[in-house]
């Protein structure tokens, strides 16, 4: 067998984006008085606050560094 040539870069970011993932979830899951300023007011009884904005930014900065793990890990296996 062949050794397999190690790309640093899919672990890289997919490591990165997994804590990414894991940090945006732990701001969307913070208590509402610790949640910061009151940025959005959606009804009654729903709003927006900055870690719930930090939170999702990160979830989605998370994903998308997955994702392009997988991309290169991907266009690795086919080269």
């Amino acid at each position: 067998m062949f050794p397999v040539k190690q790309n640093w870069l899919v672990v890289a970011l997919s490591a990165a984006g997994v804590v990414f993932i894991l940090l945006g979830m732990m701001a969307l899951a913070i208590p509402e008085p610790q949640e910061g300023i009151h940025i959005y007011q959606l009804d009654g009884h729903h709003a927006f606050y900055l870690m719930d904005i930090a939170g999702i930014f990160t979830l989605g900065l998370g994903v998308i560094l997955t994702w392009l793990g997988g991309q290169f890990w991907t266009r690795q296996l086919h080269t």
